[in-house]
């Protein structure tokens, strides 16, 4: 039991970071940065701008290793899940570059690609040996899996051809900005209806699990 209070105190750090900083600040943040960076910012300056920018993936590893451990996984799932997040946030952190490798993207979006494939050809095989309810939550699941996966599509136009915005001067700058704003928009919207269907699925599962 107090593990398991633990871990909710950790999930709900999380969640108010994500909440107070990644979503709420951002409202006002974003545009004083566009405007003149984190320096111009009436208080605050570079450590507001750390506080900031590092909220989403430092909230999001704290809510979900606080809902690892509430929700009683043993320590050796807990442990490499910490672990594993803990090198990401420090390699989020340290790396950076100035040269653009349209290789990695390609790797990357093949990585994609792959990962999708094997899910759907999973999904296909699991499915049949599961009940109405589990059934019900896999189907939610594939069409995340999907908007997923049209939004990393997407994100490459945006990022590569057509609209280049890693190479800003590759096309004309009217055309790419409206390209880009229409693009951007789409992206969005698929990965709002994926995140949707993902918790759809989760709330299916839930009320329907035995217990």
């Amino acid at each position: 039991m107090e593990r398991a209070r633990v871990g909710v105190a950790v999930a709900g750090v999380g969640a108010a970071y994500l909440v107070a900083v990644s979503c709420l600040l951002s409202w006002w943040y974003v545009p004083v940065l566009r405007e003149g960076g984190a320096i111009a910012a009436p208080f605050g300056g570079p450590a507001l701008f750390l506080l900031w920018a590092g909220s989403g993936a430092l909230g999001a590893a704290l809510l979900a290793v606080g809902a690892a451990v509430s929700s009683a996984a043993g320590w050796r799932r807990v442990l490499p899940l910490s672990v594993g997040f803990a090198a990401l946030l420090v390699w989020l952190a340290v790396w950076s570059t100035a040269v653009h490798r349209p290789a990695v993207f390609g790797v990357g979006g093949g990585v994609i690609l792959l990962c999708f494939l094997s899910s759907c050809f999973d999904w296909a095989r699991a499915r049949s040996d599961s009940g109405d309810y589990p059934r019900a939550a896999a189907d939610l699941r594939l069409a995340a899996s999907a908007c997923f996966f049209i939004a990393a599509w997407g994100l490459c136009g945006l990022l590569g051809a057509p609209v280049f915005l890693l190479r800003p001067g590759a096309i004309d700058a009217a055309h790419s900005s409206s390209a880009a704003s229409t693009l951007a928009t789409k992206v969005l919207v698929c990965l709002v209806l994926g995140w949707v269907l993902m918790a759809l699925s989760q709330r299916v599962e839930r009320r329907n699990s035995p217990g």
